[in-house]
């Protein structure tokens, strides 16, 4: 097993509380109670306002006799002109609360700075842009993947630039309360599900051999890989009839993400930029598309940490099988579990892509997360980048 240096200081950056478990989201009636709150506005989206996901957390604000509010325009790889519209939705409002995936989750915690401080909202994105504190912010994940809930960070689609994806950093978005209850995750269609556990896994992995991991994201990271390999494939085709692997896979997304915002990630989420972009693929199916396919490059620089990945996967050492072999067993045991949970190994599944297309491609993710590209544990130039999107229309 590899673990970080112990011989050296560590930051930890984590929200004020996170509670965790059955019936957590029960935290937000005293938390509004605690702090005196009379008024709150929900940032969500319009299917989990329509479908009563919402219910259980303004359940708990009326019992603590909070007047709530709702806002439900996220969509999908949300915009700014979003973070905007729920800005001028929380006027004199006491708490902003985030419920829903990391669109809805992001997308509260910049309305809430952006409420707080006034905009422009372009002048937040980017590294420690926000000004000041927000006010009181919650949020309740109601998938298993993003990590949203623990983080500092959000992404956005800025429109001015054809829709490019903006991050923003700061340790002033993270929550007050982080309720993370996996009874929220009971009604997530399978597709989502797959898709959100992809995306914990790759916050895993990639906190794992991150160039900034240290010894506390590995104790987390390792475990959240652990979580996914034994619980994704029955929360995706057993939904709510397995309140255990979706559990499990509500605490994998948070440990990943409590494991990433410490540690930074790698080259999967640079790549992803434009492939979600040109194929208007969801974050997570983007991220677990590109997995095994990254990991395979990343291979010959982090062996024995791709040996533990394979193992933390399930798969066992044959006997006299070289270490070099067992963690390229890494990348087969993430092709089958693509294949398990029905999301394509090959990125031709979702479009018609060719080198001069890899070629911009590869042009974006440098402009744009070549922070990612630096933190990646093998070195990557350009030609690294188009030649992973090529392999990555092969497929297994």
């Amino acid at each position: 097993m590899s673990m970080g240096s112990l011989t050296e200081s560590h930051s930890i950056r984590s929200p004020d509380h996170v509670e965790y478990g059955a019936g957590a989201v029960d935290a937000l009636e005293a938390f509004a109670t605690e702090r005196g709150l009379d008024s709150a506005l929900i940032v969500t989206d319009e299917f989990l306002a329509d479908s009563g996901v919402i219910d259980a957390p303004v359940a708990r604000l009326d019992a603590a006799g909070v007047d709530v509010a709702v806002y439900d325009g996220v969509a999908p790889e949300p915009k700014l002109s979003m973070v905007e519209a729920a800005a001028d939705r929380v006027a004199d409002r006491d708490v902003v609360v985030g419920v829903g995936g990391g669109s809805s989750m992001d997308t509260a915690k910049l309305a809430a700075a952006l409420a707080e401080h006034g905009g422009p909202v372009r002048d937040m994105l980017g590294m420690d842009n926000v000004p000041g504190e927000t006010g009181p912010l919650a949020l309740v994940p109601t998938t298993a993947g993003t990590g949203s809930e623990v983080t500092h960070i959000g992404v956005f689609a800025d429109e001015r630039e054809g829709g490019v994806k903006k991050v923003v950093f700061s340790p002033h978005l993270f929550a007050d309360l982080a309720a993370v209850d996996p009874d929220l995750t009971a009604t997530l269609p399978p597709g989502v599900a797959a898709a959100t556990g992809l995306d914990a896994l790759t916050h895993a992995v990639e906190s794992y051999v991150t160039l900034l991991r240290t010894p506390y994201t590995d104790t987390l990271a390792r475990r959240a890989v652990e979580l996914v390999a034994e619980n994704l494939r029955p929360a995706v085709t057993q939904g709510p009839e397995n309140d255990a692997a979706r559990a499990n896979m509500s605490l994998a997304a948070t440990l990943a993400g409590q494991a990433f915002v410490n540690s930074g990630l790698g080259a999967v989420h640079a790549l992803t930029y434009p492939l979600g972009m040109e194929a208007e693929l969801g974050h997570g199916l983007a991220n677990g598309v590109l997995l095994p396919h990254v990991m395979r490059y990343n291979v010959p620089a982090e062996v024995d940490r791709f040996a533990d990945v394979a193992e933390l996967l399930g798969e066992e050492r044959r006997p006299g099988e070289s270490d070099r072999a067992f963690a390229d067993r890494s990348v087969e045991a993430v092709f089958d579990l693509l294949e398990d949970v029905d999301v394509p190994t090959n990125v031709a599944a979702y479009g018609d892509f060719d080198r001069g297309t890899f070629a911009e491609f590869a042009d974006v993710a440098f402009e744009h997360s070549e922070h990612n590209i630096e933190r990646n544990p093998r070195h990557m130039d350009r030609e690294d980048v188009i030649g992973v999107f090529e392999a990555a229309v092969e497929g297994r």
